[in-house]
């Protein structure tokens, strides 16, 4: 059983980015479907950008990539273009797996959309 974690990342706005999400306990991420949206507020209706993994296509094909699937490791890849237009400061984020008929939160927070040498 996962219980959704909460964490928060930092972006380089106009360059593109990686996220390393691990889940917590180590979790076999084999099969899933998973998800990544980023939008100005939690329960916002529409993101601003959306990645996801499905089975059979974990190389990023749609923006993440699977580094370690029996432990629950992957890498959510945004390009510079995903944050374009977007103002400094925090965008709100979910991360979930998603099922035939469910969804269950693994990961949510904010990333912090910052200039270049942000710290």
């Amino acid at each position: 059983f996962i219980m959704p974690k909460q964490a928060d990342f930092s972006l380089v706005k106009y360059e593109d980015g990686r996220i390393t999400i691990e889940l917590e306990p180590p979790t076999s991420i084999t099969g899933w479907t998973i998800r990544f949206e980023a939008q100005k507020r939690f329960g916002g209706m529409s993101g601003i950008f959306i990645k996801s993994m499905a089975s059979g296509f974990s190389a990023g094909q749609s923006g993440i990539t699977v580094i370690n699937a029996a432990q629950g490791i992957f890498t959510v890849n945004v390009a510079s273009v995903d944050c374009s237009g977007q103002d400094f400061g925090n965008l709100a984020y979910i991360c979930e797996r998603m099922d035939a008929g469910n969804r269950t939160d693994l990961l949510d927070g904010f990333l912090l959309l910052g200039p270049a040498g942000q710290g």
